[in-house]
């Protein structure tokens, strides 16, 4: 973290000296090392136009100072107003070209301030390896504001240090403080900055030069010192050359005033220097021989007027004259004689033509002048004589076209008329035939049709209508004739007239297990007596698996609607094989361990809770049909460090154990109940199912108070059949520890006072897990004793009927395939 504080503040001394410092070869640069850089720039309405482009300098400016590039410094713009926009991300660009380009195009969105939202988008998107953060250098926020966030930036700033993103806040004029604060990392004094207006923005990583980069103010910053700057360390201070006095704003100087007296012979402008003073004129005039007198300019005599006419010199400047009987056109150079057409009395029925003070007619092309010289006519090239229409010729500008009288129409020749066709217009409707007539058409059908009332349509001749078809279902009309047709399901049969029932049993593809029933348009299956048909519509299941299968219940088989499940009798358990039964099940459990990673723990002591949870797992039989482990650390907030289904091995586990980082921060135990019941012994984490019958136990560990309610979780953990044991030590709370342990307390409940005494807690908790086996106390009988004969006579005999009854049912069963199989044939 220090080596990316450093890098940071590297880039924002380069802020402060960017514009003012020296570009000679050789200089040496306070270079920030590869950085993933994003701005977060605000866009809302309140940012004005220039103070948005003093931004966007700003940005370039810094840029510009970076070493960027693949392997280097890499940087995004993210811009955000009431929504948030990506300007570019990380892995678009490797110059300062590309980036420039690309701020310069941005378009304020000019809507309210969300923050907070881009802070989440930043965190989620634009520090993505997506979109081209890298993990193995620092990234790093520069937020700019001028105003308060609309929503919450607390929340989500803090996740987004936590992710790694090192944020700088810095407020523009009516930024908030409180927020700036909210939303930057510590140390405040190094990440939050607050300026007057925009066009200080570029001054505010002036504090970092002196301490990170040793810069000489007078040197690296634009100091703005009239005459001279004189540094100090960490700060400069403005001098004036002799014969000045430092103005009031402490940078520029003024000399000596010698006009103010009014003591000179200037024409026009008296001009102080220290000590003296020299004479100027105004603007259109040049200072005489004299020093003291001025004269007007005379432009006119630079001979760059291009005047076409005539120039005449005025102050400041010239004006251009026409001679007479021209007009000034309005580049003020040029000159255009008079237009007489243009005063809209020459009466030119087209066009009018200026001559020198005159004008005369002229007529558009295709027409000539008549008498009056005047007016137009068209040329009638029809009266020419040779136009070759065959109907009538019509005369049109510059020539003539062929037209036929009505009903015809013009050919390709633009001379012959042909009689219109309309049929081929397509619009005839006609179904068959389209006959076409003068000035109309007419429909006409097929033989073997007749024409129906609406004059278009066509109708087969009916066959059926006739009524001597004898069809037992349908009669189907044909051209000349017609034929029978079966309803749906049904077959014709040879006489070509009668129907008969499809059997879709005899096409042998019904998949039947037992027996095939044939319905009309289909079939369904049917089993045979005391068998249950399934889901699927064609297999059998028997009512009892139990006497048909080899279910291999060391005890007992219970039969359940398509299956069967093993139980053991009172005092046993059963294992994991699903058949055998056991009287302990200590090698068998899904343990989650809570462990407290709170500030109070202290990270000596946490690495004692380690030992401890180590211990406790050298006591079980871990492996993947044994015991499994599942680790959750939690402060103010919960972290699986490892799932129940993770390690198969005491060494893996203990590995991970001691891989575990501690958290610090609050004791939110009552979240850490809640995220092991909703979570940690869920089958996803590697929890095996409740219908497994594999205990499942929980144990917390915690050295003082809970900051939420335990209350619920508490209760809801014993309610889900979770075995909850507690483990406190030091300033632990008993009355929580009693609430969150199973009963008897005595069994489930520990505590001690110092965390050096934890191995001897974990000692005793090895008592509890099967308190049989570890104190010795399994009975063990003699088998030749006369109840264990009984016992063993008894357990043959249920065997044996178990044996028979699933001869029985696999008799049956294959007398029944044995008569289907005769059906068939």
């Amino acid at each position: 973290m220090r080596r990316l504080l450093v890098c940071v503040c590297v880039l924002l001394a380069f802020i402060a000296v960017m514009e003012a410092r020296p570009k000679a070869a050789g200089d040496q640069k306070c270079k920030s090392g590869p950085v993933d850089l994003v701005f977060i720039i605000d866009g809302s309405r309140s940012v004005r136009p220039h103070e948005f482009e003093t931004m966007r300098k700003f940005m370039i400016d810094i840029i510009h100072e970076l070493d960027v590039g693949r392997d280097a410094t890499r940087v995004g713009v993210v811009q955000y107003s009431s929504q948030v926009q990506n300007v570019f991300s990380l892995k678009d660009f490797t110059t300062h070209q590309q980036m420039v380009k690309a701020i310069n195009e941005i378009i304020p969105l000019a809507q309210g301030t969300m923050t907070g939202l881009a802070i989440r988008y930043a965190m989620n998107v634009a520090f993505s390896t997506v979109e081209g953060a890298r993990t193995n250098v620092p990234h790093v926020a520069v937020i700019v504001t001028d105003g308060r966030p609309q929503d919450r930036v607390a929340e989500v700033a803090a996740a987004a240090r936590e992710s790694g993103i090192e944020i700088y806040a810095v407020g523009v004029a009516r930024a908030d403080m409180t927020s700036l604060r909210a939303m930057a990392s510590p140390p405040f004094e190094d990440h939050v900055f607050l300026v007057e207006s925009f066009d200080l923005i570029h001054q505010f990583g002036l504090q970092f030069q002196d301490k990170l980069c040793k810069i000489d103010l007078c040197i690296e910053s634009d100091h703005g010192c009239d005459h001279i700057c004189e540094s100090s360390p960490g700060s400069y201070q403005c001098l004036c050359l002799p014969g000045y006095t430092l103005n009031e704003d402490g940078k520029t100087c003024t000399a000596i005033d010698l006009c103010a007296d009014g003591k000179h012979d200037c024409e026009q402008i008296c001009i102080s220097s220290p000590g003296s003073f020299t004479c100027d004129c105004n603007t259109g005039y040049t200072l005489n021989e004299d020093k003291r007198t001025c004269t007007m300019i005379d432009y006119c005599s630079f001979g760059n007027d291009s005047c076409e006419h005539e120039c005449v010199s005025i102050l400041n400047g010239f004006n251009c004259r026409c001679n007479e009987g021209y007009t000034l056109n309005e580049d003020k150079k040029t000159c255009t004689m008079i237009d007489y057409c243009s005063f809209g009395n020459d009466s030119c029925e087209h066009e009018c033509v200026s001559v020198l003070q005159s004008f005369y007619c002229r007529c558009n092309e295709g027409y000539t002048l008549n008498e009056d010289e005047t007016t137009c006519t068209m040329i009638d090239y029809c009266s020419f004589g040779n136009d070759s229409c065959e109907h009538e010729c019509v005369s049109i500008l510059n020539g003539f076209s062929c037209r036929c009288k009505e009903g015809y129409t013009l050919n390709e020749d633009k001379k012959t008329c042909t009689m219109i066709d309309y049929c081929s217009f397509g619009n005839d409707s006609c179904e068959h035939e389209c006959v076409s007539v003068l000035n109309g058409f007419f429909c006409r059908c097929k033989e073997g049709y007749t024409l129906n009332e609406d004059k278009k349509t066509c109708t087969m001749i009916d066959y059926c209508s006739f009524g001597n078809d004898s069809c037992e279902h349908e009669c189907v009309s044909v051209l000349n004739g017609f034929f029978c047709r079966c309803k749906e399901g049904y077959t014709l049969n040879e006489d070509k007239k009668t129907c008969t029932m499809i059997d879709y049993c005899t096409f042998g593809n019904h998949s039947c297990e037992h027996e095939c029933v044939s319905v009309l348009n289909g079939f369904y299956c049917r089993c045979n007596e005391g068998y249950t048909l399934q889901e699927d519509g064609k297999t059998c299941q028997a009512d009892n698996l139990c006497n048909v299968v080899e279910h291999g219940c060391e005890y007992q088989c219970v039969s359940t609607p398509g299956s069967y499940y093993c139980i053991c009798p009172e005092g046993h358990l059963l294992q994991d094989d699903g058949k055998s039964c056991g009287s302990c099940r200590s090698s068998n459990i899904d343990l989650v361990l809570l462990i407290d990673g709170s500030k109070s723990v202290r990270p000596q002591n946490f690495e004692l809770v380690k030992q401890f949870v180590n211990q406790v797992v050298d006591q079980l039989e871990v492996s993947g049909h044994g015991t499994r482990v599942g680790l959750v650390q939690y402060s103010s907030r919960v972290r699986t460090e490892f799932p129940l289904g993770m390690y198969k091995s005491k060494e893996e586990i203990k590995a991970a154990v001691m891989k575990v980082e501690y958290m610090e921060k609050g004791t939110m135990t009552g979240l850490a109940l809640k995220h092991m019941v909703e979570n940690s012994f869920s089958e996803a984490e590697g929890a095996r199912a409740l219908s497994r019958n594999v205990p499942r136990v929980g144990l917390v560990f915690t050295d003082g108070r809970s900051q939420d309610d335990i209350t619920e979780w508490s209760k809801k953990a014993k309610e889900a059949g979770i075995t909850m044991y507690a483990v406190g030590v030091g300033k632990a709370v008993e009355d929580e520890l009693r609430q969150i342990a199973s009963e008897p307390l005595d069994k489930h409940f520990f505590y001690t006072a110092d965390f050096t005494a934890i191995s001897q807690i974990a000692e005793n908790l090895k008592l509890n897990v099967c308190a049989e086996e570890s104190q010795g106390e399994i009975e063990v009988k003699n088998p030749c004793a006369c109840e264990s004969l009984v016992e063993f006579q008894q357990a043959t005999m249920t065997t044996l009927n178990q044996l028979n009854q699933k001869l029985s049912a696999m008799t049956m069963r294959l007398e029944k395939l044995e008569n289907q199989l005769l059906t068939r044939k």
